[in-house]
């Protein structure tokens, strides 16, 4: 074999070990526990911007940032505080060790950031963003049907 190929091999293989052995180390995704953390905004506030007021009250919402389609459909969630309790305990400051412990192996991660994907084929998803190896903003995005 040549040199380079060899190198360039050698490297391809580092490359795809540095990756995966984090990733095979968190553990397969525990598909449940995601889905219901993806459907937990619309679950506890709503999927509209009424039902939302409704269980919220007018804005604006103090560590949350809600976002709507232009018929008033659930498009997208975010949480930058720790006051809105989430299942399995999951919430702002949860460790990124505990996260993967609770949901398995992201389907697609950073050193910042992982995501995950609802099951049931739409592009819902949750998005874990990590500051100091904690959890310092969770973002939802709904797929909405176009009007």
């Amino acid at each position: 074999m040549e040199p380079g190929r060899r190198l360039g091999g050698s490297l391809l293989l580092a490359c795809l070990v540095a990756l995966g052995g984090h990733a095979a180390a968190i553990g397969p995704t525990l598909i449940p526990r995601v889905d219901e953390l993806i459907d937990a905004p619309r679950a506890r506030f709503g999927r509209t911007r009424a039902e939302i007021e409704r269980a919220l009250g007018a804005p604006p919402y103090p560590g949350l940032v809600i976002r709507y389609s232009s018929a008033a459909a659930l498009k997208s969630v975010a949480i930058t505080a720790p006051t809105y309790h989430l299942p399995q305990g999951i919430g702002i400051g949860t460790s990124r060790s505990d996260v993967e412990r609770l949901l398995g192996e992201p389907q697609e991660l950073t050193d910042g950031r992982y995501l995950y994907l609802y099951s049931d084929g739409y592009p819902d998803t949750v998005e874990f963003y990590f500051r100091d190896g904690r959890v310092r903003r969770i973002e939802w995005t709904y797929w909405v049907e176009p009007q």
